[in-house]
């Protein structure tokens, strides 16, 4: 859609800055930086809750996750190629 309109220069000048585009930037190139930027932040925003809720300091280790994925599979059978990788073998 083509159309003419007036753009604050001192505006679209701020904007250029802010975003980091050039000089020579149009005002689609600009429009199109916080759009795409507002889209990135919309989808991490949509991400809140699938993750880790405590607080930071408490987060599990790896070492923490391995030693609870352990437990858990502990009891279960495992199949041949499991067992070697466990015992650090990569036989075939």
């Amino acid at each position: 859609m083509r159309a003419t309109s007036t753009v604050n220069d001192d505006l679209l000048i701020e904007a250029k800055e802010i975003s980091g585009l050039p000089e020579t930037a149009t005002v689609e190139d600009v429009l199109r930086h916080f759009v795409e930027g507002e889209r990135r932040l919309r989808s991490l925003n949509a991400l809140e809750g699938t993750g880790w809720d405590g607080p930071r300091h408490s987060r599990p280790t790896f070492e923490t996750l391995a030693e609870e994925f352990r437990r858990l599979t502990a009891d279960r059978d495992h199949t041949l190629s499991e067992v070697l990788q466990r015992e650090g073998r990569n036989e075939r």
